[in-house]
């Protein structure tokens, strides 16, 4: 199973990188970021974590269902 980005949701990623010291140190081998995908019946949920300091953003296009 493969997941992707859509325009939309890499956008609104981007921003909200702007938000984030992403030269802050998170560990020998990275993984500060995960990355959630969760199919349903109407379309995937995607969602990001930022390990460091426990927010979450929800990049889901709810107006494309």
């Amino acid at each position: 199973m493969r997941f992707s980005l859509d325009k939309f949701e890499s956008e609104k990623l981007k921003e909200w990188f702007k938000t984030k010291d992403l030269s802050a140190y998170s560990g020998a081998i990275g993984g500060r970021f995960t990355y959630s995908f969760t199919p349903t019946s109407l379309g995937t949920i995607v969602k990001v974590k930022d390990g460091l300091d426990d927010t979450t953003i929800d990049l889901t296009d709810y107006e494309s269902w």
